[in-house]
């Protein structure tokens, strides 16, 4: 499975206690106001929207398997949805508290290209494993946490949990544990500390906050080639057999608002704060600052145009193929753009860890 790189770093409000004070920590980063723009204005609130959706998601679970019926199911599909929209705000940040105990990847298990989450689901019940114990939590495979499972238990005809208790119990578990993972990342990042995941080593110029920021490039640069190579490219047969299973929350029919969010969350991040990314670029690389922004945005009306069954077996491979390449070149064209820029700033951006398997 393809990941995104894992650096140990969090964002989190500079009014926090740190190794150096706020005040040397702003006289040493040129980048101050637009770390902390990006924190304020997306990171924080956005693991504050994850986290109390997943609790509302949680809730919709219990009620439903109190008394199941379809309007219950419904109702909690629609949660479903809403916490998806939201883990996409957060999806291109693998760094921080997020990473401690694999939490990043129990959030979702995917491309689950074995149908891993299907059997070990299948297996909890067979095995009649008490999903209620903490301790069993505290060890189990990523691949019975969080959206995917949930997708899969509401979603998968096999498990019904309309009719079958046992199922509706492990969804319950599973909810209720997902929302505890949210809220526990949500509170790391208003508790932590900068220097807790960030380091300079001995013979290392720079400042933690510029470093960290840097870190947080590198995330957004690899999460664009995920979202144009896993969620377009691969489900539809870019470079071989289309395998439209293996898109993103395919089941729940999420795959394409999902990119829609991602791409508009880049455009955001472009912006956060007074003196974003973009107000720093039109400084010094004003033609290529304006460039990009209007690729963000160009992208966007690109992904907007596919149709709403660019994921079903109604369209041809071809036809989707065809469909895909507007995106995928704005994408492209956009990340080559933001790659330059932030070169051009003084970012040292390192290799992609998403190349290979």
């Amino acid at each position: 499975m393809k990941t995104l790189l894992k650096l140990p770093i969090t964002l989190l409000s500079l009014s926090l206690p740190f190794a150096v004070s706020a005040a040397d920590m702003e006289k040493q980063s040129p980048w101050l106001d637009t770390f902390n723009g990006i924190n304020k204005e997306l990171i924080s609130p956005n693991y504050l929207d994850f986290s109390q959706s997943a609790a509302k998601l949680s809730r919709s679970i219990e009620a439903f398997c109190q008394q199941p019926n379809a309007e219950k199911l419904s109702h909690t599909q629609t949660a479903f949805a809403d916490n998806l929209q939201d883990w996409q705000q957060v999806q291109w940040l693998n760094f921080g508290p997020v990473t401690l105990f694999m939490r990043y990847y129990s959030f979702e298990y995917w491309p689950d290209k074995k149908g891993l989450t299907q059997r070990q689901l299948t297996s909890l019940i067979k095995n009649d494993v008490d999903t209620s114990d903490d301790k069993f939590w505290r060890s189990a495979s990523i691949a019975v946490r969080g959206l995917t499972a949930i997708e899969s238990l509401l979603y998968r005809s096999q498990f019904d949990p309309m009719n079958k208790p046992e199922y509706c119990q492990l969804l319950v578990q599973v909810g209720q544990h997902h929302e505890q993972s949210t809220d526990r990342i949500y509170q790391e990042w208003q508790t932590g500390q900068l220097a807790d995941w960030t380091f300079l080593d001995e013979d290392e110029v720079g400042d933690i906050v510029s470093l960290s920021l840097e870190k947080m490039i590198q995330q957004w640069l690899e999460h664009m080639s995920m979202v144009k190579e896993s969620k377009i490219e691969a489900p539809i047969g870019w470079r071989g057999k289309a395998n439209l299973k293996l898109a993103e929350f395919y089941r729940s029919e999420q795959s394409l608002n999902a990119i829609k969010q991602n791409i508009t969350l880049y455009n955001a991040l472009y912006h956060a704060g007074e003196n974003s990314l973009y107000q720093k670029a039109l400084a010094t690389e004003p033609k290529l600052a304006k460039q990009l922004d209007e690729s963000f945005k160009q992208a966007l009306v690109e992904a907007s145009k596919l149709p709403d069954d660019f994921y079903s077996d109604s369209l041809a491979k071809n036809t989707r193929v065809e469909l895909a390449k507007p995106v995928v070149s704005a994408l492209s064209k956009a990340q080559n753009e933001l790659l330059s820029l932030v070169t051009k700033l003084g970012f040292q951006i390192g290799f992609n860890s998403r190349d290979g398997d």
